[in-house]
């Protein structure tokens, strides 16, 4: 998360990386899932709304901010979209639960999906798209062929460079419009 949110800062977009597991990180994937499933959706919520003030207090009052994140922080960010006062979210293969929570979104999303994630990609165009389009809400889709869930994760089998770098972009000028 760390370099993801100085890659950010280096673009000129001011960044608040939100911990959301109290200092905790976990050494393997089982951990991972425990920090996880002991994680409350209001917590979540409470450390999401917490960026937000300290972003609108730093930037200005006037401030666009809103939420971005990978995997489980995607779904995070999305539902501190649909739950909070946020202008907009940049969202790689997560997803939430109640996809009828899109109705709250004040702003458009950006969605990064891999053809070979067989989880997040079916919800994705199934269940989130259908109520996004229900609720009238701008989604932008970007589904990266031959590629697997968290392709944009550098030092994993599953990295797609080429997907990676597109999507980085993407989301970089996708982000330009609320400086």
């Amino acid at each position: 998360m760390d370099s993801v949110a100085a890659r950010l800062s280096q673009t000129g977009t001011w960044v608040a990386a939100v911990d959301l597991y109290h200092g905790k990180y976990a050494s393997n994937l089982d951990e991972g899932f425990k920090l996880r499933s002991a994680l409350k959706e209001q917590e979540a919520l409470d450390a999401l709304g917490s960026g937000l003030q300290l972003l609108r207090e730093k930037v200005g009052g006037k401030a666009k901010v809103g939420s971005m994140g990978f995997c489980m922080g995607g779904g995070i960010a999305l539902q501190g979209a649909c739950n909070l006062n946020m202008a907009f979210c940049v969202d790689y293969y997560g997803m939430i639960e109640n996809v009828e929570q899109v109705n709250g979104v004040k702003g458009p999303i950006q969605l990064m999906l891999a053809s070979e994630d067989e989880r997040v990609t079916p919800w994705a165009y199934q269940q989130f798209l259908p109520a996004a389009t229900k609720y009238k809400k701008r989604v932008d889709v970007h589904l990266y062929p031959n590629a697997q869930h968290a392709f944009h994760r550098p030092n994993w089998e599953g990295h797609n460079a080429e997907a990676a770098k597109d999507a980085w972009e993407k989301t970089v000028s996708f982000l330009s419009q609320f400086k």
